[in-house]
């Protein structure tokens, strides 16, 4: 078997890849005993919401002003005045992740060959489609804002686990193709599929904080969440630079 390398490229890859998790705030509903399923976070196609491409922040701490959206739609419509605010993230592919292609012969055939030289995430909160109430008790705005900042933080803490834990995977990854564009489509499709398992797992965590603090006002409870993910964040900050420096 013999192999022969003509030439290599770089190229950074579509930074927003499909799928956004939705979560909504939930208005004080003393009479339910679990979340309702219009409330419960979950999790869509990017072009479903018709986003060419989304525009969107990283993590940051989140003011009122960054609930842009002036309605809401499709099922959350139907019970606007039982939400308090509606929260739109994302995980993408962090503005330092590259690729490379190289060309050789193999067995006489041309082929390309893609390996992933750096990979990162990081979550992004989509301003134009979460929304704000206009009908929130001045009383509520900041208990509904730290609610809605720990959603965007349990985003991050995904993205932040999915850039440590796939690193292994990203450094052993060869893909051959006939042309560049299918070893493209084959790398982007990988990496979708593992962004995708990150957001389930995700999801789930997110509809574990709205079952602890969405159905009752429990300031306490939703504090306890704050600190733990304002922990979570400053380990994978350590676990990050620590990686950084060991490459």
């Amino acid at each position: 078997m013999t192999s022969e390398l003509r030439g290599l490229s770089c190229f950074h890859m579509k930074r927003f890849l499909r799928y956004v998790v939705l979560s909504v705030s939930l208005g004080l509903v003393p009479t339910c005993a679990e979340l309702p399923e219009y409330a419960r976070p979950h999790m869509v196609q990017s072009d479903e919401l018709q986003m060419k491409p989304p525009t969107g922040f990283a993590y940051r701490p989140l003011t009122r002003e960054d609930f842009r959206a002036t309605s809401l739609s499709g099922q959350q419509a139907e019970h606007a005045e039982r939400i308090n605010a509606y929260t739109a993230t994302l995980i993408r592919l962090s503005a330092d992740s590259s690729f490379r292609i190289t060309s050789g012969d193999l067995y006489g055939q041309r082929y390309f060959f893609g390996r992933i030289e750096r990979l990162g995430f990081e979550a992004v909160m989509l301003p134009d489609r979460s929304w704000w109430s206009p009908r929130i008790p001045a009383n509520m705005g900041d208990y509904v804002l730290q609610h809605e900042q720990i959603h965007f933080a349990l985003t991050e803490l995904a993205a932040r686990q999915l850039t440590i834990d796939i690193q292994k995977w990203a450094s052993e990854v060869l893909v051959m193709e006939p042309t560049p564009q299918e070893v493209q489509a084959e790398l982007s499709k990988q990496i979708k599929d593992r962004i995708n398992a990150a957001m389930q797992v995700n999801l789930k965590r997110q509809a574990e904080f709205d079952e602890d603090t969405s159905l009752f006002f429990n300031p306490k409870w939703q504090r306890w969440w704050a600190l733990t993910v304002e922990e979570e964040l400053r380990r994978t900050h350590r676990e990050r630079k620590d990686h950084e420096k060991d490459r």
